[in-house]
């Protein structure tokens, strides 16, 4: 959670009236308890946006979305909650809170204000150099890769100079200082000649701008062979390498954006830009991050990969594949031929060739397995052994068991190797992941959500559906609140979102005595988290009398975490009579544990 206390985060929710906010945005009309409209997030006719007013959460029933009056925002702006929170506090005169250091953060403010504007007056005055005939070599350039005036006007592109003080003396001239412009990145200090001077000299000069059109920094490139090829932009308080995208203030105007594709290059994102592909981002000289992947997630489910084809693209493939699935995306991967890069194929074939290795992107899964098969000699015995071995190690990493099923079918049918040896070794696999990762389970706070660590163990069903019930009780008032709480004393939900959603209602019946939907899902920051809850407040439940739903739910519960350790045990028991029993007494005391477990199942 960010540096805002609860009690502040709490205030601002309830103050902030969603009917109210979300009508600045979408035109809502009263129908029965609520408000309807077309909704902002997706395309269509017929207005499925919902807006509730008792409950202070919008949900639209054609693509799902869901929230409070903060992912609202979030969403609709595409920015982060800690600034979701301060627009809000704005929009009704709230300050912030005391112990934020408000002066340092206006300061703080100021300073980065500055340094958007020192940025924006150096984007003009390079993309001005550009048009001016000391910028014609770079702009011959630029029209030798086949960009037109239209793209460069677009992405901002630029030029600067073979001069060491252009940049600094035109921004001197417009009042900025030696210091600021060092702070900004613009200039760099020789301290030993006691001189400063431009940064980017005799390069190609591209603005790298945030979705709400600021520019944060810039990445420059050369015209001929001289190193380095690529510069960028020191990190500031404006930028940083590892948590920017290039080109993805375009890519966000896509309505909807169904997927984004993901490059090594800024001309690849411009070339793709220019024959219609505006999905296109790249990381700024550096291999993908964690929070660029969680960027690109935030924008879109989907991202194909389209690196260059030659071993080094490849290689950032695979390398990026396992980042962009743990940030929550799913992953399709294009291959390109004779090693081309996106820029080559779409001038060489064009975009509907483009299109069609779209089409044909491998998933996640299967790019990996092909890779595997590249290294193996499926005509030997050792090669297919090898194969197996490793592609085991692929499969032991898909939770849905008729997707791996599949998988094997065709491992099986490729190598004649019996797919029950193939079970045997993902399950292997599997309880040695297990066993590793015992001592990390809360590597990331006690409650914490971390939504792609691997679950090995799937819940029996009805105790899926039980924890889901306890989390739409807990929401509907303090008093389904309390008895949640008390009956769940002892027992920890299995689902870690609703887990943490537990605490979060305990939070708020010690500190307001209240709790609500929207109260819940402002703890929430996820843009997935908060999803998924509000599929479940949307869901109706049916029952009787209330303590005996919430005792069955409970009992379902206990059952389920009682299901969960048997599992585990009778796992640890068949590898012990695969391998053959070390510990006699340990396998004993097992058996003993798991006959135990049967008999608490059973009554």
């Amino acid at each position: 959670m960010p540096w805002f206390p609860e009690d502040w985060i709490d205030e601002v929710v309830v103050r902030n009236d969603i009917v109210d906010v979300v009508n600045q945005y979408v035109e809502i009309k009263p129908r029965g308890r609520g408000y309807f409209g077309l909704c902002p997030f997706h395309n269509e006719r017929t207005a499925s946006f919902h807006v509730s007013p008792e409950r202070q959460i919008y949900h639209c029933f054609g693509c799902g979305e869901g929230g409070n009056v903060v992912s609202f925002i979030m969403n609709l702006e595409r920015i982060e909650f800690v600034e979701a929170m301060k627009l809000l506090a704005e929009r009704i005169g709230m300050p912030l809170p005391e112990g934020t250091n408000r002066e340092r953060i206006r300061q703080d403010r100021n300073e980065k204000q500055q340094f958007l504007d020192i940025n924006k007056e150096c984007a003009r005055y390079f993309h001005q150099n550009l048009m001016e005939p000391n910028g014609k070599d770079a702009l011959d350039y630029l029209k030798s890769r086949g960009l037109d005036a239209r793209i460069l006007r677009i992405f901002g592109l630029g030029y600067a100079s073979n001069k060491w003080d252009g940049a600094l003396n035109h921004l001197k001239g417009l009042g900025y200082t030696d210091e600021q412009l060092l702070k900004a990145g613009i200039t760099v200090e020789n301290a030993e000649k006691n001189r400063i001077y431009d940064r980017f000299r005799n390069r190609i000069i591209f603005p790298i701008i945030n979705v709400r059109g600021e520019i944060l920094g810039f990445g420059g490139r050369v015209m001929d062979d001289s190193l380095p090829k690529y510069l960028n932009s020191p990190d500031s308080p404006t930028f940083s390498k590892s948590i920017n995208l290039f080109g993805l203030h375009l890519a966000a105007k896509v309505r909807p954006l169904e997927y984004l594709i993901i490059v090594e290059g800024y001309m690849d994102v411009i070339s793709l830009h220019q024959y219609g592909f505006s999905q296109a981002v790249a990381t700024l000289g550096t291999a993908l991050t964690t929070e660029q992947a969680k960027l690109m997630r935030r924008f879109s489910p989907e991202v194909y990969i389209a690196y260059d084809g030659d071993t080094a693209g490849q290689a950032a493939t695979m390398k990026a594949l396992d980042i962009l699935r743990d940030a929550g995306c799913r992953v399709r991967v294009m291959q390109f031929p004779n090693k081309l890069d996106p820029d080559d194929v779409l001038k060489q074939y064009g975009p509907e060739y483009f299109g069609k290795l779209m089409d044909k992107s491998l998933s996640l899964i299967d790019y990996k397995l092909s890779k595997l098969r590249e290294e193996h000699d499926l005509n030997t015995t050792d090669g297919k052994v090898d194969f197996a071995t490793a592609a085991a190690q692929v499969l032991a990493e898909v939770n849905n068991s008729i997707e791996r099923d599949a998988y094997i079918q065709e491992l099986e049918s490729l190598l004649g190797i019996r797919s029950r040896a193939i079970y045997d070794q993902i399950a292997r696999i599997q309880a040695m992941n297990r066993k590793q990762n015992k001592g990390q389970r809360n590597s990331t706070g006690k409650y914490r959500y971390t939504k792609n660590k691997t679950r090995t163990v799937v819940l029996k069903p009805g105790s899926v559906k039980a924890e889901a019930h306890l989390v739409n009780l807990m929401v509907q008032g303090k008093t389904n609140a309390a008895k949640v709480i008390k009956g769940l004393e002892g027992l920890t939900l299995q689902d870690p979102l609703y887990q943490q959603t537990v605490v979060i209602v305990q939070s708020l019946l010690k500190r307001k005595g209240e709790v609500s939907e929207a109260l819940v899902l402002s703890h929430m920051e996820d843009k997935e988290d908060i999803r998924k809850l509000v599929d479940i407040f949307q869901q109706e439940m049916e029952y009787d009398n209330i303590d005996t739903f919430l005792s069955d739910c409970l009992n379902n519960v206990a059952k389920g975490i009682i299901e969960r350790q048997r599992q585990e045990l009778q796992s640890e028991i068949t590898i012990m009579d695969r391998e053959g029993i070390e510990d006699p007494d340990k396998y004993k005391s097992l058996l003993k544990e798991l006959q135990q477990l049967n008999h608490k199942l059973s009554t």
